[in-house]
């Protein structure tokens, strides 16, 4: 196949076009490629179209709705183009053989991403075109290849419930392209809207409230299994059974209970049911075998109470039958689950959890790689190595490094930096704004001046810090294996930030030209630079241009 590997595929834009993306309304957003970052853009520009029609409170509907159009036209546009190419390249009729499409797509998606399906759309010039048109009532236009057709869904049920609509557009575009505008809420609808939230919430009476209860237990499939307190089951709704291809018959609940884990019975009929006072307990997934040979098995989420006199009620909701994400779903109590969780949240990188919240929010299951532009900031607390030496006995060594090292991420964090990773006395932190970098660092420097100087005042050694920054295009992906997993920033970019702290003086600040040249349209109130001078450094070539930066005070 005559793709070509390991292009990048996001349009280039410089640091000035992505710190000017506030201000405008109008620009034009193509899509290529769902590794694309162009959130920040899409978020900009949506945040400003409703605002402007006074929408600002459908911002979060909005971007969710967005991000579903775009995720499934831009899918439907991969899939038909290298259906094309396996066409044309291997002279393979595909319309006969679909699942040997499918494996060969998938193939390709799972070894290279969708670079390279996305390197041929832009050769061909294949995109998505995001446009924010400052016409009345028009929250967005997005225009598309036809072959992407099938993919658009002008009924979006989401749509409808915002009150908005998808509308075709008769505009004067490229031949082979359609399009179709996101248009606010009609006058009779806004009228509409406005009537029901002027209403004030009721609370149910019992009887409607048990109706509800009804409703929902049959439209969910909810079942109920009854255990005794040695964990024989007493009674089953059949929409268990029938989970399970089972007759109605106590033949079948046997079967039902021989399918049911030993652990589920240690945990919850044993377990759970006899700590608590009440006997409540919740959200316990279980996964249940319906057969050995083909391993086909269904993951439960289970609730319950336990009766005085010992007896177990179970209400079971199916979560997922079988294929990969039911293997993934880990079984046993979500409430120990998110007891781990909050251990060891804070080892996870604060970029891999914002992403991956993200990812959730917007219906996805894994981070993808994403190439984006970021200012890298390394700062490292000089002669930390000889301090550990010589105070190991006399001070402890751990508190110190967290003391200064709390400082250091409380600025980051109020900057907007995202902590990637501390390698001993060094931490990286990730800036979507140069500038907030720059800020940052000015901010790292002043509580390093007032810690040294309560250190001085005891008589303990002064631990200085050096900063390095540097700004450019990052790749952020996964890298290892699949048992070990590192998702992080990559590139040139990291490296020479990395170089930059190295050459760095004790208590300095140094950035690098593109930096300077990123934040001279800022306000230069608070942030003064240096001159200009050039380092000679491992693994450039040319001389890389820096200077110092100070606080303006």
């Amino acid at each position: 196949m005559n793709f070509i590997n390991n292009v990048p595929m996001l349009i280039a834009k410089s640091p000035e076009e992505t710190a000017n993306v506030q201000t405008q309304v109008d620009q034009t957003i193509l899509v290529s490629s769902l590794e694309e970052n162009i959130e920040q853009e899409l978020k900009a520009n949506l945040a400003l179209s409703l605002g402007r029609l006074q929408l600002t409170q459908l911002f979060e509907p909005t971007l969710l709705l967005l991000h579903q159009f775009i995720t499934n036209t831009v899918k439907t546009l991969h899939y038909t183009v290298f259906r094309q190419v396996v066409d044309n390249d291997f002279c393979i009729s595909t319309s006969d053989s679909n699942q040997a499409l499918e494996i060969l797509y998938k193939h390709e998606v799972a070894e290279h991403g969708d670079r390279n399906i996305a390197k041929f759309c832009k050769e061909e010039g294949l995109h998505i075109a995001l446009n924010f048109p400052n016409r009345d009532g028009v929250i967005i236009s997005i225009s598309y290849p036809d072959i992407c057709g099938c993919a658009v869904r002008l009924d979006n049920k989401l749509a409808d419930a915002l009150g908005m609509q998808f509308i075709r557009q008769d505009t004067d575009i490229d031949a082979g392209y359609s399009a179709v505008a996101l248009v606010k809420p009609g006058v009779e609808a806004e009228h509409a809207e406005k009537t029901v939230f002027a209403n004030l919430p009721e609370l149910f009476s019992p009887s409607i409230a048990q109706q509800h209860l009804q409703a929902i237990f049959s439209k969910l499939d909810y079942g109920i299994v009854s255990f005794a307190g040695t964990g024989t089951i007493i009674a089953a709704s059949p929409s268990i059974l029938a989970y399970l291809n089972l007759d109605e018959s106590a033949n079948s609940i046997q079967k039902l209970a021989r399918s049911i884990p030993t652990h589920f019975y240690n945990d919850v009929i044993w377990g759970f049911a006899l700590e608590a006072p009440n006997g409540v307990f919740g959200n316990y997934r279980i996964r249940v075998i319906f057969s050995r040979e083909t391993d086909f098995t269904m993951l439960f989420n289970v609730s319950g109470y336990r009766e005085q006199d010992g007896v177990v009620h179970t209400l079971w909701q199916a979560v997922s039958i079988d294929g990969e994400e039911n293997h993934n779903l880990s079984e046993g109590s979500i409430l120990n689950e998110a007891r781990v969780h909050n251990i060891t949240r804070n080892y996870v990188p604060q970029l891999v959890e914002e992403r991956a919240r993200e990812v959730v929010r917007l219906g996805g299951s894994r981070l993808t790689n994403e190439e984006c532009f970021m200012a890298v900031l390394f700062c490292d607390i000089v002669g930390f190595t000889t301090y550990v030496e010589n105070n190991e006995n006399e001070e402890s060594v751990i508190h110190t490094l967290n003391a200064i090292l709390r400082r250091v991420s409380k600025c980051a964090t109020l900057h907007g930096g995202l902590i990637d990773k501390f390698m001993g006395d060094c931490v990286m932190v990730l800036f979507r704004n140069p500038y907030d970098a720059v800020l940052a660092a000015l901010e790292m420097q002043s509580h390093s001046i007032d810690i040294n100087s309560l250190r001085a005042r005891a008589g303990q050694e002064v631990l200085q810090l050096r900063i390095g920054i540097h700004w450019g295009k990052v790749i952020v992906g996964n890298v290892g294996t699949a048992e070990r997993l590192d998702w992080t920033t990559i590139g040139d970019v990291v490296n020479t930030a990395s170089r930059i702290e190295n050459h760095c003086q004790p208590g300095a600040i140094l950035i690098s030209q593109t930096i300077r040249d990123a934040i001279s349209k800022e306000n230069q109130l608070k942030i003064k630079c240096g001159e200009i001078f050039h380092l000679k450094v491992k693994g450039k070539q040319k001389a890389l241009a820096v200077c110092n930066v100070y606080s303006a005070k």
